[in-house]
């Protein structure tokens, strides 16, 4: 296990592990994207009391106000380990419940621990920590994709799949989110509008009330009865009514000889917010309101759910956002709709309205993902990828055989605008016809069902029907999955689907059948080849040509191809060969189908020794800086020490006068090039020898020393540490994770989780060390024995599992920590060993 990143604050430390030892393999290990860490406090006053990220430079890495931090990834196990330190009960809360359903708490609700597993999902997450009820601390990751390139292919099928269809559905309760800018789109859909909508209020709100407090007024001209006497200004206005004698009142004589009424209409000037522009806003805040109400009502008829009942939860405080916007005062005051074919400078320029018409003109047009500062929740990669291998094929087809694609099996008219037919679980159908008479229907997530034992649901097929031939199957499988392992890669000669992905085309060309009318019920094979797409690009053109996965879709009828945007040659080339055969001769293709067991994978962790090497007593300081210098380190040849010759670290422990007044840790490591055998008179060293000068050594040619960003200490649990003068042993993986010198001992995963376990549970335990030899690469065994009580432990066997032994010796395998934990739950009546001791954490002086 590997740790990530570590937060601590004056309440509250979090320790974000990745479960497996290096990060996934992955196809662009030279993108130079950054990971991501950005932490917000969300309580006045907190303290941040220490920060930590890995892959950050060591001088960056504490800072919290960094926003760079380690790469996380899809499909990938991180292990969440959250504690309070006063005891209060703390959670982590995201906007996805599900993606948190394996957290567990612990001690009253003090310790939250657990696996996180992003899925497919790509792109920005975040993160609360909440603190007896109320938020501590807010951080947000970023999530790449293993088989994509983040930058060009990942974006460019994004793109690709919204200039093909914009109008399809993203959906909304994900716990990722890309950035992406407003564009001139088609209609959006209900989901992608509230998306847009959600991440949008806000610019809408502050807009608004910019112009509520600065709204712009017009004059308004209203005719006013005044005493004839009070009028100063002679406009047309009162000339007209002094000659139609208009008016009200008595008649009054004038100088002049004549007569007006002594009411005369006067048109008078004020200002109102009853304006074209304000009428225009007023209309889109109750378009959307009325487009939200109606979206809750739809919500609330479908069937009750953890993420349903956390939409509707999100929909009721938008709607309540936008009547408090209907009611302010510019909004009010408008009295209709605004004139027909209405233009404005104002609300393109003003202060408040040129924002606020921004906003509910990206609401009315759509979006588009490219960046910029929209929000919006991005669909999982393997169903992204599914939608758009079927739109690709689409074109193809469309390209292929010179006809247009049917809009109208893509699109249904409905009273609000177009909606999207393509939809995960329902069967989506399109018509082509080839130049000699055949039809060809390209079906998106068909279902065969009527001679099938159990329901097939291929992701794709390509259905060519003959009138003299019966119909004839081509599957195709998104899937958004590769093996890019050398053992894959010798085998096929390229990277490619996993194995589960091609035996899965073996299943459908054997399950789905169909009869014909006079082959009284007895079914046929349909399926004449096929083809897994997987995201891949070749390094050089027709390199894949020559992989077995091309080969032997002409042979066996089974194989893959490689299908990214701008690269679909292989596709192509696929369907083009099908069109040009005759129904005899693609007839011909079908083989019967020879059943393949799927081989299990072994996952190999592989065990880098790790040599603890000691300083000289008398002067350490020197030692050290000779070994930085020289770039070598030696020790005495012991041919008990079976490590000697395998290890691939040198880490050096500097004592407590060395680093006084802190303790002894170890705080140096460098790789291991070369190892030498040497006599200790070869060894030119500032110091004389105090050995024989032919005693054999063992030289460890280093490179580059570095130093540790966080000291590996010698503390025990009363705070004091222990001698240590000779060499010890332990993995790269301990290396990593140790905190205190004891932890050096867990060399395995499974030890540390088992650690992290009993330490989470409040089970005493004390680690002692066992036997160093040398370790099995396919299945390391651990050397650490979790003590419990007298004769009672646990150690890590390997493939066998755990070895627990009971208080009468005998011993027993669990294979899962579940198990080893319900053995201990039931023996850990008894809390002391023999000899009195606690038990409780690793002491230094096991450390062997």
């Amino acid at each position: 296990m590997t740790t990530l990143f570590k937060i601590e604050t004056d309440r509250v430390s979090l320790k974000w592990t990745r479960v497996r030892a290096e990060d996934p393999p992955f196809l662009h290990p030279s993108s130079p994207i950054p990971g991501r860490l950005v932490l917000t406090p969300r309580r006045a006053g907190l303290e941040w009391v220490r920060c930590w990220r890995a892959g950050v430079p060591t001088g960056a890495a504490g800072s919290p106000e960094l926003v760079e931090g380690p790469r996380l990834f899809e499909q990938t196990d991180y292990q969440i380990f959250l504690e309070s330190k006063d005891g209060q009960r703390v959670d982590v809360r995201h906007r996805d419940p599900v993606l948190l359903g394996s957290l567990r708490h612990e001690r009253h609700g003090s310790i939250v621990y657990g696996l996180v597993n992003f899925g497919n999902q790509v792109g920005r997450s975040e993160f609360t920590i909440v603190l007896g009820g109320q938020p501590e601390f807010s951080f947000e990751v970023e999530v790449f994709p293993t088989k994509l390139d983040y930058v060009s292919d990942y974006e460019r099928l994004l793109a690709e799949t919204q200039d093909i269809l914009m109008g399809l559905a993203l959906e909304y309760m994900r716990a990722t989110y890309r950035l992406g800018m407003a564009a001139r789109v088609p209609q959006p859909t209900d989901l992608e509008w509230v998306v847009l909508l959600h991440h949008i209020v806000d610019q809408l709100e502050r807009a608004l009330q910019q112009v509520a407090r600065r709204p712009v007024r017009a004059l308004s001209r209203t005719s006013i009865m005044t005493r004839s006497e009070r009028i100063r200004r002679l406009d047309s206005t009162v000339r007209s009514a002094v000659r139609r004698g208009a008016g009200a009142g008595s008649w009054q004589p004038l100088d002049s000889g004549t007569r007006v009424r002594s009411l005369i209409p006067v048109r008078s000037a004020r200002p109102t917010l009853d304006t074209p522009e304000h009428r225009w806003l007023a209309a889109q805040v109750d378009r959307i309101r009325r487009r939200l109400d109606r979206l809750l009502q739809t919500e609330a008829r479908r069937p009750r759910s953890e993420r349903r009942d956390q939409t509707l939860k999100e929909l009721r405080q938008l709607e309540s956002r936008i009547v408090r916007l209907a009611r302010l005062e510019p909004l009010e005051a408008a009295s209709g709709p605004p004139p027909a074919g209405f233009a404005s400078l104002q609300l393109m320029a003003a202060p408040g309205y040129q924002e606020a018409y921004r906003a509910c003109l990206a609401l009315a047009l759509g979006l588009r993902l490219e960046g910029d500062p929209l929000r919006l929740s991005v669909k999982d990669l393997d169903r992204l990828y599914e939608y758009w291998c079927y739109l690709a094929l689409l074109q193809i087809m469309a390209e292929e055989s010179g006809q247009p694609i049917r809009v109208k099996d893509l699109f249904r008219v409905r009273q609000d605008g177009l909606q999207v037919a393509l939809r995960a679980g329902h069967e989506t159908q399109t018509i082509f016809s080839s130049a000699d008479g055949r039809q060809i229907a390209i079906r998106y997530n068909p279902r065969f069902e009527t001679e099938t034992l159990v329901p097939q649901e291929p992701d794709l097929v390509v259905t060519i029907s003959d009138r003299d031939w019966p119909s004839l199957h081509l599957v195709m499988d998104a899937k958004y999955r590769i093996d890019a392992s050398d053992r894959y890669q010798d085998r096929y000669g390229s990277p490619g689907p996993p194995e589960d992905a091609i035996n899965v085309l073996h299943r459908y060309r054997d399950a789905i059948l169909e009869s014909d009318t006079d082959s009284a019920g007895r079914p046929k094979h349909a399926v004449v080849q096929a083809v897994a797409a997987f995201p891949y690009r070749e390094p050089e053109p027709g390199t894949f040509r020559e992989s077995r996965l091309w080969k032997s879709l002409e042979r066996l009828g089974i194989g893959a191809v490689p299908l990214l945007p701008g690269h679909t040659d292989y596709l192509r080339e696929w369907l083009r060969q099908a069109m040009q055969r005759g129904s005899w001769a693609l007839a011909e293709r079908a083989i019967a189908h020879r059943a393949h067991e799927q081989m299990q994978k072994w996952r190999q962790a592989a065990s880098e020794p790790v040599l603890i090497g000691v300083l000289r007593g008398d002067n350490p300081a020197q030692h050290l800086q000779w070994i930085i210098e020289e770039r070598c380190y030696y020790m005495p040849l012991r041919r008990t020490q079976e490590r000697q010759f395998v290890a691939r670290w040198v880490a050096i422990y500097s004592p407590a006068p060395l680093r006084h007044p802190a303790p002894g840790a170890v705080t140096h490591v460098a790789p291991v090039l070369d190892v030498q055998v040497v006599p200790r008179r070869d060894i030119h060293t500032p110091w004389q020898p105090h050995r024989d000068l032919d005693e054999p050594q063992v030289v460890y040619k280093l490179g580059e020393v570095r130093t540790l960003a966080f000291p590996i200490e010698n503390i025990g649990p009363d705070g004091r540490g222990q001698r240590l003068s000779s060499h010890r042993w332990t993995s790269r993986l301990g290396l990593e994770r140790a905190q205190v010198l004891s932890e050096l001992l867990l060399e395995t995963e499974p030890e540390w989780r088992l650690y992290e376990e009993l330490q989470a549970r409040g089970i005493p335990f004390r680690v002692v060390h066992g036997p160093v030899t040398l370790t099995n690469g396919d299945s390391p065994a651990g050397r650490a024995r979790f003590l419990i009580a007298d004769n009672v432990y646990v150690r890590y066997a390997g493939a066998a599992g755990f070895v627990c032994r009971d208080s009468s010796m005998r011993e027993r395998l669990a294979s899962r920590i579940e198990d080893v934990i319900a053995f201990l739950e039931a023996i850990r009546t008894p809390n002391r060993t023999g000899d009195g001791e606690p038990l409780t954490h690793p002491r230094a002086n096991d450390l062997q």
